[in-house]
């Protein structure tokens, strides 16, 4: 893979009710709560120079084997923890991956559940402001970066630097690595604390996510080859919907279709990057040469996309349904029992498919179209960006051994077995003849499945919802079953297609102030749902693209220039800290 210069892009959101929960409970004005919000996301370089740790320590450090003892604790500890309820897990108190802890950290632990969804977050607000006593440690990637410093700077969370640097052996050593200090500018708050472990879940396969999958068979029964152009792609869905390739003499093909709500099933999505670099997953914004951003939506060349789309739809190659039908309508079509009646679809994988669907034997990707004027991009983003998942609360009784659990959690095979179960149950070393899922990329086999149990209401992990370090070489490192329509194969086999193919600078991360976050807030809001249904409209037919001059005057007038403005801003505050 080339090396990029990558930015960072999301905006940080505090929800008022957060706010407020947590003015009520520290006993701050409202206008010190406010400024300690926008110091929590400004990444501002002097307040990052401080320690903030003062007041913190020092520790006891006698219950500490030599590193990489097990078990890490002479003595065991009781630690409670209070984590988010998940309904796929059986039980975490005679959990698997509760006993590997028990036993190599040497702890005893106990549980409090949080709600599933939104209420999670909503329920840990209350349970701050009531005053009630804390569990030691709270896993879990529920609160956003802004929301765990605001927590951490008012003493809810214990700043961990000085666990990381006396008690840390895996998470250090990570830490001092070079890809680990690629990520600390995204671990560290403002005041310089480290208030939440991370959780690095690096996949591939998640770095290009916009795939588009095409019939081969079909293909091959019309003597076709793989298009590689977005004319090319015109003229093969042609003669899928004339041509009768499902041979039962019947009009019954669809050449194109996808979803509206399915895992990167969105097809005007999808299709736009033949024609620019779209970057929907990170505001749309775009980086000119004089370092001044736009977004995507408004160019010519998004114009351009459109326009292409619009005849597709015209000439009955792209199914309208794609803009209205859930991913349930959808599977339906996939899986007609009668006959194949599916050319291509947009779809992160072909786990849209069932997992024995004959259908999704006819498939294989397409590699990413070039446009006419001779782009062609693919979708990325950086898995390797961390979210937080654990922190130590002011009321653990002992901080030692709740940070010796977090560090524990990045042995590598205490990460695999979080996220694959149990080592000779679940997952094996590789034998000797084994084949690597991205053996075509230089990853050696290392994780052989025996019982694939992700997804599945399952009693050997806790669902990777805590502080981890699975790497790349994890997960592209999984034993092929052989099947070659497994889905993570189809997607393994796809993935060199789509490598490095986006801008030099792409922005993935901005981080915004309250202040800024709160001035483009309804803008974001109201900005997806203008676009889907606009871009629909104009696909469809129900609006000319004569009319798209109107279309950009009115995001200017829901206040794109004004979020263009503040994210410019950002964005040079990042360049200049960066």
């Amino acid at each position: 893979m080339k090396t990029r210069r990558w930015k960072t892009a999301v905006a940080a959101f505090v929800a008022v009710f957060t706010a407020a929960s947590l003015v009520s409970c520290s006993g701050q004005s409202s206008s010190t709560a406010s400024s300690d919000a926008s110091s929590a996301v400004s990444g501002s370089s002097d307040s990052q120079e401080q320690s903030g740790t003062e007041g913190v320590g020092p520790y006891d450090l006698s219950n500490l084997n030599e590193p990489g003892t097990i078990p890490v604790l002479k003595e065991k500890v009781p630690l409670e923890i209070l984590i988010v309820q998940d309904t796929n897990i059986e039980d975490l108190e005679t959990n698997e991956f509760t006993k590997r802890l028990e036993e190599n950290v040497n702890l005893d632990l106990s549980f409090e559940y949080l709600p599933a969804g939104s209420d999670a977050k909503q329920k840990f607000a209350i349970m701050i402001s009531s005053g009630e006593t804390l569990p030691d440690v709270l896993i879990g990637t529920l609160l956003s970066a802004v929301e765990a410093y605001s927590y951490g700077s008012q003493g809810y969370f214990l700043p961990l630097n000085d666990l990381v640097q006396e008690v840390g052996n895996y998470s250090k050593a990570y830490f001092e690595s070079e890809a680990g200090e690629a990520i600390m500018q995204y671990v560290y708050s403002p005041d310089g604390n480290i208030y939440g472990i991370p959780r690095i879940c690096e996949d591939i396969g998640n770095d290009f996510f916009h795939r588009m999958w095409i019939n081969k068979t079909w293909l091959d029964a019309l003597n076709l080859e793989m298009p590689t152009t977005t004319d090319e792609f015109h003229d093969v869905l042609e003669a899928f919907k004339t041509q009768d390739p499902n041979g039962n003499g019947k009009a019954d093909e669809i050449p194109l279709v996808g979803s509206s709500d399915g895992w990167r099933q969105n097809i005007w999505q999808t299709l736009s990057y033949p024609f620019l670099y779209l970057n929907n997953e990170f505001d749309y914004l775009q980086v000119g040469e004089d370092g001044k951003l736009t977004v995507s939506f408004i160019q010519p060349e998004f114009r351009d996309a459109l326009e292409y789309m619009n005849q597709l739809c015209t000439e009955g190659l792209l199914d309208p349904l794609s803009f209205t039908q859930k991913q349930t309508e959808f599977k339906q079509l996939l899986e007609n029992e009668e006959v194949q009646i599916i050319g291509c679809i947009p779809a992160g994988s072909t786990s849209v498919y069932q997992t024995t669907s004959k259908r999704k034997e006819d498939l294989t990707h397409v590699p990413p179209l070039t446009g006419p004027d001779g782009a062609c991009y693919a979708a990325y983003t950086a898995s390797s960006l961390p979210e937080i998942g654990g922190f130590i609360t002011k009321d653990c009784a002992d901080p030692v051994a709740a940070y010796a659990m977090f560090d524990y959690m990045y042995e590598r095979e205490t990460a695999i077995s979080a996220r694959w179960g149990v080592k000779d149950v679940d997952w094996k070393e590789p034998d000797e003849d084994a084949v690597g899922l991205y053996e075509n990329l230089g990853y050696e086999p290392c994780i052989q499945h025996i019982n694939y149990i992700w997804g599945t209401l399952q009693n050997h992990h806790w669902g990777e919802v805590h502080p981890t370090l699975r790497t790349y070489d994890m997960i592209s490192g999984q034993v092929w079953d052989g099947n070659p329509y497994d889905y993570n194969y189809t997607i393994a086999q796809a993935i060199p297609d789509y490598m490095d193919k986006y801008p030099e600078d792409v922005v993935l991360r901005l981080i915004y102030t309250q202040e800024e976050a709160d001035s483009i807030a309804e803008f974001l809001a109201n900005r997806d749902t203008m676009l889907s249904e606009t871009v629909a409209s104009f696909i469809t037919g129900a609006h000319s693209l004569s009319e798209w001059d109107n279309f950009v005057s009115d995001m200017n007038a829901l206040g794109l220039e004004d979020f263009l403005s503040v994210a410019q801003t950002a964005y040079d505050r990042m360049q200049q800290n960066g």
